[in-house]
């Protein structure tokens, strides 16, 4: 009896053992939708759901004429557009098609620092030459080198990333990652997983770059030390909707762009949302997320995909990106000019920010993103030690054993 218990109580040490195990909370693999599209001689565009406010439901009339027909009209084109979840989505979608063999889009728009950086590594980019784009002269020269130098994409809009915070509920002046130390404070923040969401990743990056160029500390404290008071969600929408801007949730911060105010001042009228950045040494740091537009190898559309290019980054769309994007636009002159009404939202001065993203170049972003990646799901999945539990279950199922045949051997006695 006591043997056949022993061999039971070892086989649920073993399960218990299993149960007490920390088990990774977060994911790296990605699910693209394959989608063939027979273009007949159409401009064939993949972009994400609300790029420049549109969705399947607005593909005709307002600012989608202003864009699409408008260039279908000069050009003598059909544009179709299909819409996305996400800068990755776009791509993961483009190159299973693409490595398939079948027709697939012809412009990527929306692929931000990170995707642009795995499309190229994919090789489904066409290399563009400047002298294809009369505009591109037209655009920030700094953020082409902190998207892609080597052009296989071009950048149409960007935002810094930026803490949004609810200022009837909570009140900030200045602002430091380590502030974040403060349990309290912590306990006031939402951010994305930044394996999944192209927002956290630019956060990730942010904050590597501070701690990294600046602090000169190991990155992965920041996380160690306040991963258990934060909220870590899948994606942007989840964390400003379902957290920080449903009060009961008690999350008056969150990971987001400097611009998201703009769409509060100039759709509901209110100032009650503000960002804050980070400051050391008297500057004002973020990482500055840039979105670009890419064409894919192979698209036979590649003369009437470069023309939609240069409109992209013309002065007539380019004045449109922050009222109907809610982002920058990264046209220079355009971005000089933004009228008042949406400065005041931004409150800093774009080019008093100083991009982290001059502290981490393109290529050290390519060659460790992964192992980034790879470094903060370790950190974020790693619990306390659970060898002094392990070692309470043993100790107390031994002390259990012994009881037991104490019992048994006192009734063996007794018969």
């Amino acid at each position: 009896m006591v043997k056949f218990f022993i061999q039971n109580v070892g086989i649920g040490i073993i399960i218990l053992s299993l149960i007490l195990l920390p088990i990774p909370m977060y994911s790296i693999s990605y699910i693209g939708t394959y989608n063939q599209v027979n273009a007949d001689n159409k401009l064939v565009i993949y972009t994400y759901e609300y790029f420049f406010g549109l969705t399947n439901e607005t593909l005709s009339g307002g600012v989608y004429d202003k864009i699409f027909t408008s260039f279908e009209n000069r050009y003598g084109v059909d544009i179709d557009i299909r819409f996305f979840s996400g800068a990755r989505n776009i791509f993961l979608t483009a190159l299973q098609e693409y490595k398939a063999g079948v027709r697939t889009a012809d412009l990527l728009i929306g692929i931000d620092n990170i995707v642009v950086q795995e499309a190229k590594k994919a090789g489904i980019l066409v290399k563009i030459n400047e002298t294809d784009l009369q505009n591109l002269s037209r655009i920030d020269s700094d953020l082409i080198d902190n998207f892609d130098p080597d052009l296989y994409a071009v950048p149409y809009d960007f935002s810094p990333i930026a803490f949004i915070y609810d200022t009837q509920r909570i009140n900030l002046t200045e602002l430091k990652f380590e502030d974040f130390y403060n349990q309290t404070l912590a306990s006031y923040l939402v951010v994305e997983d930044p394996t999944l969401s192209t927002t956290g990743v630019s956060f990730l990056l942010w904050q590597i770059g501070v701690y990294e160029k600046i602090l000169e500390k190991d990155w992965k404290e920041w996380w160690s030390k306040i991963k258990d008071n934060i909220i870590v969600t899948k994606s942007w929408g989840e964390a400003y909707y379902s957290y920080f801007l449903n009060e009961q949730e008690g999350r008056p911060i969150v990971v987001s762009y400097l611009t998201s105010p703009v769409y509060h001042g100039l759709y509901e009228n209110t100032t009650r949302y503000r960002p804050m950045l980070v400051k050391y040494n008297d500057r004002w740091y973020s990482w500055f997320q840039i979105q670009g537009i890419g064409i894919v190898k192979g698209s036979p559309m590649v003369d009437m995909a470069l023309k939609f290019i240069d409109w992209l980054l013309s002065d007539e769309v380019q004045s449109l990106v922050a009222e109907n994007d809610i982002m920058l636009p990264a046209s220079t002159d355009i971005l000089n000019s933004l009228p008042e009404n949406i400065k005041q939202y931004l409150v800093y001065n774009i080019s008093e920010i100083e991009p982290v993203n001059n502290l981490v170049s393109v290529q050290e972003v390519y060659d460790n993103i992964d192992t980034w990646l790879s470094e903060w799901q370790e950190v974020m999945t790693a619990g306390p030690s659970m060898l002094p539990l392990y070692m309470i279950s043993l100790v107390a199922t031994v002390a259990i054993i012994g009881v037991l045949y104490m019992f048994y051997r006192r009734k063996r006695v007794k018969m």
